[in-house]
């Protein structure tokens, strides 16, 4: 039994030995290729078997693998086989010639056209992937769009040849010509072009010669220097004017003919690398860059010295400076450039009234620049505080932009430097430096209101509409301002955590400020800050209940001793630490003394030196939140 079975087993296999292996169709990657490129096919029924071309002057294979690389070797048909374990599978292959090379010209301007051709007929043009040209499908014909580089592309049954090309601006480029358009006789001076590759030219070489861009004067006049670059499609010029002179011109000088004592005039001339000087620097000066500041009244000779080809010629202009009896200055801005309608006052302080008021005032335009000039003409004898303030809506994003200010750097009329100015004399140089407010970013709010009536005789209050207020932060800077409304309210905004002094600013009124108002982050919300106005004592106090009288002086005050040789002294007992303000006036009101007073709590003795002051009789005037002191004082020396 076990030997007929071993050899039916072995009759099985003899038989399955000699049957075929079936194989898959043979895939490859192009069954058309050109000459110049080549193909692969592949068959992965079986293992590795040998591969083999019907016609090996047409394509080659490779001889064994699963894959193999297909080479053209001349236009034609070749048939691929592929064996393995007695069976065969085979595909053809064409094998198409490639254009021949492409011919004509390479290059096209834009908005021309040339043709193209090839020996090998039939075949379709296009641009290869560009839109720099348009090329006539049958024809060959290239007509230029736009400057560029590409290549032509022409197929004949799938095969193509290719031409690079490039289409050409329609002509040259050149940058301006640099350098200093002015030499003498006998001198040179050197014009440069950015682009290389041109040629220099002159249109008078009698006037000036030109070599690598080396201009030499030859005799007095005028040449144009030219540059000249040549491209394919045409060329670009760059031109110079030069003036040659046999020796040198100061030209003409223009501008402003008369300057304001204080004020400032620009003027200018053509020719460049001058030096400017005035006659009269103690009348008017003048700036490297032709910046004219008059000084005194007087006339002025301004000169304009300029040095070339060995000598030195001079402009002169006439600048009067006209005389000036009244009161002049600039705002300043910082750095800080503005662009606004600057309103400026003249206030006037009564000494006897304890009355200020605005006399007079002018609007000036602040064009783009950090300061600008004011002035106020033949103002009479008088006592005047200054003050400015920007009348537009000018603020830098962030920031509470700029305060009104008093001269030269105060926000409170108590502090604010006084000038006394006598009528037909100048008083220049009355600056104004612009307090600006800080830039202020939190989650604090004070708000408040400002109520009046006190000693009017009403039964109720009335609010105070218009005041002005101020906030200041704990170390005394200013960071923002505001204006009570109809209602006499107020408010700040946007505050940091801090402690904060709030106080308001009218004319002639003491103010007692409102100190150690604390914002914090748990309470950051004050909305109670009260002042009340009073208009009898002329003084705005904090209030926290509503209206309070004042009508008289709550601190002691005495001035000694009277008469005095000059020498005066206050002597005060104060209920609180507090600012006051003293003047002195002669008999017809005019102001001819006045300082700030630092009285602080309880009793203290100050000085005043009158001594320069001449025999007679004066008014003195000491005013705080809660002292109307007014007394005549007699110097007799």
């Amino acid at each position: 039994m076990k030997k007929i079975l071993s050899l039916t087993i072995v009759a099985l296999f003899f038989a399955l030995a000699g049957h075929a292996t079936t194989l898959l169709p043979i895939y490859m990657s192009s069954t058309t290729v050109c000459m110049g490129s080549s193909s692969w096919a592949s068959d992965s029924s079986a293992g590795a078997g040998t591969w083999s071309s019907s016609n090996v002057a047409v394509a080659t294979v490779g001889s064994t693998g699963v894959t193999t690389t297909v080479t053209p070797v001349s236009p034609g048909v070749a048939t691929i086989t592929y064996t393995y374990g007695g069976s065969s599978v085979t595909i053809d292959i064409t094998v198409n010639p490639t254009p021949a090379a492409i011919t004509g010209t390479s290059h096209v301007c834009v908005g021309a056209s040339t043709t193209l051709a090839d020996a090998t007929t039939g075949g379709t043009w296009s641009p290869y992937y560009s839109s720099d040209v348009t090329v006539g499908a049958s024809t060959g014909v290239v007509t230029g769009v736009s400057s560029g580089y590409l290549d032509i592309e022409y197929t004949v049954a799938g095969c193509s040849a290719y031409f690079a090309f490039t289409v050409d601006p329609t002509s040259a480029s050149v940058d301006s010509i640099t350098g200093v358009g002015s030499t003498c006789v006998g001198s040179s001076t050197t014009l440069s072009e950015a682009i290389t590759g041109g040629t220099w030219s002159t249109s008078a070489s009698s006037v000036a010669t030109v070599s690598g861009g080396v201009v030499t004067g030859v005799s007095a006049g005028t040449a144009i220097i030219e540059y000249t670059v040549v491209g394919t499609c045409g060329s670009a010029v760059a031109a110079r004017t030069v003036t040659v002179t046999s020796g040198t011109s100061a030209g003409t000088i223009s501008g402003p003919s008369s300057v304001a004592i204080g004020a400032v005039g620009y003027l200018s001339d053509g020719v460049t690398g001058g030096t400017w000087s005035s006659s009269d620097p103690t009348i008017a000066t003048i700036s490297s860059t032709g910046a004219v500041t008059g000084i005194a009244a007087g006339t002025v000779t301004i000169s304009y010295s300029v040095t070339a080809c060995g000598a030195t010629t001079v402009a002169t202009y006439t600048v009067v400076v006209p005389p000036f009896t009244g009161i002049s200055g600039h705002v300043s801005f910082g750095t800080i450039p503005t662009t606004a309608d600057v309103k400026v006052w003249l206030i006037n302080y009564n000494p006897t009234s304890h009355l200020l008021t605005a006399v007079d005032s002018t609007v000036v335009f602040c064009s783009g620049g950090t300061s600008v000039y004011y002035q106020f003409l033949t103002e009479p004898t008088d006592s005047y505080r200054i003050k400015a303030a920007i009348m537009d809506s000018f603020t830098t994003s962030g920031t509470a932009g700029f305060m009104p200010t008093y001269h030269t750097s105060d926000f409170y009329w108590h502090d604010a430097t006084v000038l006394y100015h006598v009528s037909s004399t100048a008083d220049i140089n009355q600056d104004i430096d612009m307090v600006y407010g800080t830039v202020t970013s939190g989650p604090g709010f004070i708000g408040g209101d400002v109520t009046t009536g006190a000693n009017r005789g009403t039964s109720s209050s009335a609010p105070a509409v218009g005041l002005h207020i101020f906030v200041l932060n704990s170390t005394g800077t200013m960071i923002h301002d505001a204006y009570t409304d109809a209602s006499g309210h107020y408010s700040f905004s946007n505050l940091p955590v801090g402690t904060y002094t709030v106080f308001p600013e009218a004319l002639q009124y003491a103010t007692t400020a409102l100190t150690s108002v604390a914002i914090t982050a748990g309470a950051p919300t004050v909305s109670a800050a009260n002042f009340v106005q009073h208009t009898v004592s002329f003084t705005i106090t904090p209030s926290a209940t509503g209206i309070s009288n004042v009508t008289t002086a709550t601190s002691d005050v005495v001035a000694f001793p009277n008469p005095t040789s000059g020498k005066l002294n206050i002597q005060w007992n104060e209920n609180v630490t507090e600012k006051a303000t003293v003047t002195v006036a002669d008999v017809a009101g005019r102001i001819v003394y006045s300082t700030s007073l630092n009285m602080a709590q309880g009793t203290g003795t100050h000085q005043l030196d009158l001594s320069n002051l001449g025999n007679g009789l004066y008014i003195l005037s000491i005013k705080s939140a809660s002292i109307n002191y007014n007394n005549k004082v007699e110097i007799a020396k």
